[in-house]
């Protein structure tokens, strides 16, 4: 072949190479307009089909707020939390043995800067910190990835104010979004009576609460669709949290016929669509399990913890309360319930995110609400009392009840003493 033809058959397969790639080009833009213009439609059709037919002014003007206001509770717990330094976990075998070294693994035994240590007398005297470094005792079990535990609470408590009511619809009349307090109640009971028909985990049950909080938050429902939104809400936990879940037409049936299984997959739609698929919640568990470290996972106050903790959960007054907060009001509450001496030293503000409550104002006015509540509680809980006075739950109603009338009768006093 000579030279002329070959370089004619070399532009000629340049040509159409091109030409190919183009059109494949011409082919997937049109099938992504395609793409999109169906999208689109879908999404009309979603908006159309729901309940509520578009998202008005108000709720545009409730979402911009809304977003103004978590930005600013985000700001001002990360004021209010101490700054958590990063930590070195390990050292390499041949890094030097020098002074630098020196300084960074007391840094890390002690949780303080070696600048600080030197400052400070006591420390330098005694070589230790009041605090516990209680991860260090578990770096030899691989589950419990010492080495990211800080990163992944870091994370949680900045989750947790994105998703979270950032306002009570229950308390503020005046809201678009208002309802009554008695009817949420019903719906909180029924839920738990519900969870524990279907044998669901405690998880699942909190993040079924916050679904429907947040939706309430957002759109106003009408009290025909409350308990329609009860149990979307619990199959979307259930689908998030759960390993075996009930059966569509079990959700149906436990309405006793006042939802289909159609009317439960629109709402689920529209719920999961005005919550922006943002399901992703930090569980109070998570936070709960991580103070009762620094109790030695003392099985009766955890037993005692959750009793308190759910209350919270179910109780129209703490909406809007950041999860970390309920569960570090709940573990102080059972502590105190039990007498323990040294109800929150410095241990337990580090591993609660931060929370002084020998000093925190703010949380000693929750703490004593709660208490309150337990006490002469505004609203009745029949199943959740119930379900904790059963041998399956420890029987921490009664007693826990018993502890709250007395505070309340006393004043409070001795709650908060050091």
């Amino acid at each position: 072949m000579s030279d002329l033809t070959r370089s004619r058959t070399y532009n000629n397969a340049i040509t159409n190479e091109n030409a190919n790639e183009g059109a494949s080009r011409q082919v997937r833009r049109s099938k992504t307009i395609a793409g999109a213009s169906l999208g689109a439609q879908r999404r009309e059709l979603a908006e159309v089909k729901n309940w509520q037919s578009q998202q008005s002014q108000d709720d545009l003007k409730l979402e911009t707020s809304t977003q103004e206001v978590r930005s600013q509770n985000c700001q001002e717990s990360s004021q209010d939390q101490p700054s958590r330094k990063k930590q070195k976990i390990y050292r390499s075998d041949d890094e030097n043995s020098n002074d630098d070294d020196d300084h960074e693994s007391l840094e890390f035994k002690l949780g303080v800067s070696a600048t600080d240590t030197i400052e400070n007398p006591i420390l330098a005297s005694y070589g230790t910190s009041a605090r516990k470094d209680l991860d260090s005792d578990e770096k030899d079990d691989v589950y419990m990835v010492v080495e990211y535990t800080n990163d992944i609470f870091d994370y949680l408590y900045q989750r947790e104010c994105q998703t979270t009511p950032t306002y009570n619809y229950l308390t503020i009349t005046d809201s678009p979004q208002h309802l009554r307090p008695s009817l949420r109640a019903i719906l909180i009971d029924w839920l738990v009576e519900v969870h524990q028909k279907f044998q669901l985990l405690p998880e699942t049950l909190y993040l079924a609460i916050n679904v429907m909080d947040r939706f309430m938050s957002l759109r106003k429902v009408s009290m025909a669709k409350l308990q329609l939104l009860a149990v979307s809400s619990l199959l979307i936990a259930a689908k998030f949290e759960e390993i075996n879940l009930p059966k569509l037409s079990q959700y149906a049936y436990i309405t006793d016929g006042a939802c289909s299984c159609q009317d439960i997959k629109d709402a689920e739609m529209y719920v999961l669509t005005t919550l922006k698929f943002n399901i992703g919640w930090p569980n109070p568990l998570n936070f709960l399990r991580r103070i009762s470290k620094a109790d030695d996972y003392d099985n009766k106050t955890r037993s005692i913890a959750k009793f308190f903790l759910e209350y919270a959960m179910c109780c129209p007054r703490f909406v809007n309360i950041v999860p970390s907060h309920c569960s570090a009001m709940a573990m102080y509450c059972a502590r105190a319930s039990l007498d323990k001496n040294d109800k929150w030293d410095e241990t337990f503000e580090h591993y609660s995110g931060g929370i002084d409550a020998v000093n925190d104002k703010e949380f000693q006015k929750l703490c004593r609400e709660l208490i309150q509540e337990i006490s002469k509680p505004t609203t009745q809980l029949k199943a959740l009392e119930a379900k904790y006075k059963s041998n399956s739950a420890s029987s921490v109603f009664e007693p826990a009840r018993v502890w709250c009338n007395l505070m309340v009768a006393g004043s409070f006093e001795g709650l908060f003493e050091e």
